[in-house]
């Protein structure tokens, strides 16, 4: 998997798990897990983004199909 792809994905679930998981007034914002946890428009009503999970996921991507197409 090249890098464009991977960030792509990556990009996808750091959006979509912390909505999934409540937004701003659920389970995400209220644990660990708001850490590195940025709301990236300001009026946005329940908008979050999560880069470490941006990054860690990519790396994970990238990693594990290299590994996978070998």
């Amino acid at each position: 998997m090249k890098w464009l792809p991977a960030l792509l994905l990556g990009a996808i679930l750091g959006f979509v798990l912390p909505m999934f998981f409540g937004g701003q007034d659920g389970v995400w914002m209220a644990g660990w897990t708001k850490w590195g946890t940025i709301r990236p428009v300001a009026g946005s009503p329940g908008l979050l983004f999560s880069v470490p999970l941006f990054v860690g996921s990519a790396i994970a991507l990238r990693m594990f199909f290299n590994w996978h197409s070998r």
